[in-house]
């Protein structure tokens, strides 16, 4: 029996339609499920306010160096997937992290913090490959 895995968001009104669900395969299910994690702020799950990364506390964060904040990142994105994405092993997380200008003379240029995440390991289901990537900026600052 395979097992059904399901499209992230969840379309419920097409339950209320008759509708099935929409499915994916297990590598987009994993990928969704990291994307969800990444994007969410500890705390911001009221049923486990353990789920997410800390991604979103060092959004403004100026003080912190470089290296010393992509090693936290790291470390927390690394326990969070451990935790709760129990369907890969042998977790690797890489961080890339640096400043860059976007917008223009016209409106401004922002300077945001370019955080590229790359995560690898083992499908425990086929014993094969996986990798994922992602790409977040943070940090808002605004100059003309």
């Amino acid at each position: 029996m395979s097992i059904q895995y399901y499209s992230l968001p969840l379309a419920l009104d097409r339950l209320y339609l008759g509708e099935g669900l929409a499915t994916c395969s297990l590598r987009q299910s994993i990928d969704q499920h990291l994307h969800l994690m990444l994007t969410t702020a500890l705390g911001e799950l009221p049923a486990d306010e353990n789920f997410g990364c800390n991604i979103w506390d060092h959004d403004f964060d100026n003080m912190t160096s470089g290296a010393k904040m992509k090693e936290m990142l790291r470390h927390s994105l690394l326990c969070s997937i451990e935790k709760y994405e129990k369907r890969i092993n042998s977790i690797r997380v890489d961080l890339q992290i640096r400043q860059q200008d976007i917008g223009g003379k016209l409106n401004g240029y922002r300077t945001k913090r370019r955080v590229e995440i790359s995560i690898s390991g083992v499908l425990n289901a086929t014993n094969e490959a996986y990798e994922y990537c992602d790409l977040f900026y943070t940090g808002p600052l605004s100059h003309h």
